[in-house]
Parts: structure tokens; C-alpha cells; sequence
């Protein structure tokens, strides 16, 4: 067998699975309760910017804990900080189910992000880890394809439950998913750290760690791809309920059908892409599936904007930017860490922390215009652009 860290290390598909359930700590937590904001908004009695902070709080969390555990996994190893991770969400989403006020959900809900972080982190740097070259972005865009599951089925998951078992319900769902993580850290997934290549953590050390990964150019190349990518998607996730609710008028059950369409799409993305990389370079994949995306927001914004277009194309064009999300978000991920190898852990937590600061500051403003619609789409195509520019 393949000794890890060489290019021809091949990866289990239980492995693969065990990574992606980690790493899928963060969509599901997003997606399972976006067609519950409207009622968690009538539930309070407050506004839908003070409900989206709910998903702002979760991201902020998500973007903390992915900053402070990446370093420390690459210093301790990662098994030990998954296993604290899922047992911190667990706790979190626990609190959630049981919050009297909003104020205490949205406290909850960061310290479920801070949780799910250390989860994605540590489970993503498993993989460069483990294999290099080809076959670490080949691993990646497998694991993103399991993991593209979660926003296919939580949202629908999400909308068939609301009604019945109510948002606090979907709370308890996702303490379950947690306990489901934790057994993938203590049963599935391995130790991938060796011991001789950790070091003591200390302040000095974070530092360094961190001021080594983002001295290298190509790095921050792609984390800028990353953090643009994330953030156009993170504003369909935060008003696609409120357009498609609240502006075209379709139950949460339908809603959360639209939204698993759109994910299927992002899984076939997903599935397509890893394919392809071993045809085209994964740079070229990147770029094309960036200039896509510009012309599906923009294009979005011109129908939303004007008014009068048919729900079909809104949809059609909502599809195909969600589905080249996958050709971005892998590619550039494979890439950038690979720029680093020997400081995964870093890397992995520099992209989270920066494409969950900017989503987590994207979801606000996004709530704050007149139409949902119009702020969704004119956010997608900004941050969209700038991708574009750079590659």
C-alpha cells in the first residue's frame, strides 16, 4: 500500500465518508433550519435581520473555531480536537432546542459554529495529510461530493419536519448528527498527524504557523477564490428563503424542495468535477467555473431587477450558479493547501476563517434591502467578479 503522504495514496471510501460527516458539520447546521427563520422570526416576535444573525453567529463561531483549531490540530494532531468538536456541538445544539430567547439562540448557535469548526478543520486536513498531488485534489473533490448530501437533504429534511416537530425539533436532529460525528472521529477516521512533525503550541508558534502560510502568494491567491466563492454562495443560503417565502410566495415545504433541487445540482457539480481533474488541470476547471457563476449572477440581477421575468428562469439561473459552486470551491481548496503542505492545518483554518468572516458579514447586509431578491443577487454577482478578476 501507498505510504501516506505520496501521490499515489488512495483513500477508503469508509475514510472518505468518516471525513465528509466531519466536514459536513457546518452545511447541515446551515441548511436544516433555513425554511424555519420566517417562524423562528414569528416565534420571538422580532425582525428577520435580528433571525439572521442566527446564521451570522453560527458562521462567525465557525470562522473562530476553524482559526484557533488549526494550529493546534497541526501541533496536538487532529483526532483529539474532532472528538471535542463534536461534543461541543452537541452540547450547543442541545442549548438551542431549549432557548427561551433569541438572544440565548444566537449565543447557542456560535458556540455550535465554534464546534462544527474544529470538526471541519481537522477533518479537511486529514487529506493532504495523507496524499499529495493529483490525488489529494481527487480526494478532496470525492469528499466534497459525499459531503454536497448535506445541502441536498437538509433542506429538504428541514421542510418536511418544520411543521411537524417545529425549528426546536430540527434542533434536536442535529444534536443526533452530532452524536453520529463524534462516532466517526472516534471510530473512523485515524490519527493522520505524525507525532515527530507536531509541535509544542504556544503563541509564538501560532504565529508562525500562521505568518509561514500566508507569506505564500499562490496561498493567498487561491483563499481569496475561496472566500469570494463562499461568500456569493453564503448570499443565496441567507435570503433564498426570504425571496422564494416571502417574495414569490411558496410554503417552506416547497421551498425546501427548490433548495434541494439547487443541491442536487451542486452535487452533480461536485461529482463531474472530480472527474474531470484527471483531464484538465484543476486551474482551468477553476477558472471556468468562475466566469460561469459571474454571468448566472449577473444575469440573476438583471431578471430580479427588472421584475416581470418568469419563475423559471429565476430558478434555471439559481441552478446553474449553485452548481458550479463545487468546480470553484474543491479545486481552489486542493490548491491552496497544496501550496503549504507541511502547515495543512493553518491553511485549512486561514480559508475557513476568512470565507466565514465574510459570509458571516454578508448575511446582515443582505437582510437590510428592500427586496430580498435584488440584495441576494447583486451580493452574488459582487463578490462573484472579484474571483474572476484575480484568476
Amino acid at each position: 500500500m501507498p505510504k501516506p503522504g505520496s501521490e499515489n495514496y488512495r483513500f477508503s471510501l469508509t475514510l472518505l465518508i468518516g471525513i465528509a460527516v466531519l466536514s459536513a458539520a457546518a452545511p447541515f447546521s446551515i441548511d436544516m433550519y433555513l425554511p424555519a427563520l420566517p417562524g423562528i422570526a414569528a416565534d420571538f416576535g422580532t425582525t428577520q435581520p435580528m433571525v439572521q444573525l442566527t446564521l451570522s453567529g453560527f458562521v462567525i463561531g465557525l470562522a473562530v473555531g476553524q482559526l484557533v483549531i488549526g494550529p493546534l490540530s497541526d501541533a496536538l494532531g487532529r483526532q483529539k480536537l474532532m472528538i471535542a468538536g463534536a461534543v461541543l456541538a452537541l452540547v450547543a445544539a442541545i442549548a438551542a432546542a431549549l432557548a427561551p430567547t433569541i438572544w440565548v439562540l444566537i449565543t447557542a448557535r456560535v458556540l455550535q459554529g465554534l464546534g462544527s469548526g474544529a470538526c471541519m478543520v481537522a477533518s479537511r486536513a486529514v487529506i493532504p495529510d495523507l496524499a499529495s498531488g493529483r490525488r489529494a485534489a481527487k480526494a478532496f473533490a470525492a469528499m466534497m461530493s459525499i459531503q454536497t448530501l448535506a445541502p441536498v437533504l437538509a433542506p429538504v429534511v428541514g421542510g418536511l419536519l418544520v411543521e411537524p416537530i417545529g425549528w426546536r425539533g430540527l434542533f434536536w436532529v442535529l444534536a443526533g448528527l452530532a452524536l453520529v460525528q463524534l462516532g466517526s472521529a472516534v471510530f473512523i477516521i485515524p490519527e493522520s498527524r505524525p507525532a515527530h512533525l507536531r509541535e509544542k503550541v504556544t503563541v509564538t508558534s501560532v504565529a508562525r504557523n500562521y505568518r509561514y502560510v500566508i507569506a505564500n502568494a499562490g496561498f493567498r491567491g487561491y483563499l481569496l477564490v475561496v472566500v469570494c466563492a463562499f461568500g456569493a454562495l453564503f448570499s443565496y443560503l441567507s435570503a433564498s428563503s426570504f425571496m422564494i417565502q416571502g417574495e414569490m410566495g411558496y410554503s417552506p415545504r416547497t421551498f425546501s424542495f427548490i433548495f434541494g433541487f439547487n443541491a442536487v445540482g451542486l452535487l452533480l457539480g461536485n461529482i463531474i468535477n472530480a472527474r474531470l481533474i484527471d483531464r484538465f488541470d484543476p486551474r482551468y476547471l477553476v477558472r471556468y467555473a468562475a466566469g460561469a457563476q459571474l454571468l448566472a449572477a449577473g444575469a440573476l440581477l438583471a431578471v430580479v431587477g427588472t421584475g416581470g421575468a418568469p419563475e423559471g428562469v429565476i430558478f434555471a439561473l439559481l441552478f446553474l450558479f449553485v452548481s458550479h459552486q463545487g468546480f470553484v470551491q474543491a479545486n481552489s481548496m486542493s490548491l491552496g493547501t497544496l501550496q503549504v503542505r507541511s502547515r495543512a492545518g493553518g491553511a485549512s483554518a486561514l480559508m475557513g476563517f476568512f470565507q466565514f468572516v465574510v459570509a458571516g458579514a454578508i448575511g446582515p447586509v443582505v437582510g437590510l434591502g428592500s427586496s430580498a431578491g435584488v440584495a441576494m443577487s447583486l451580493s452574488m454577482a459582487v463578490v462573484a467578479s472579484v474571483s474572476v478578476v484575480y484568476l
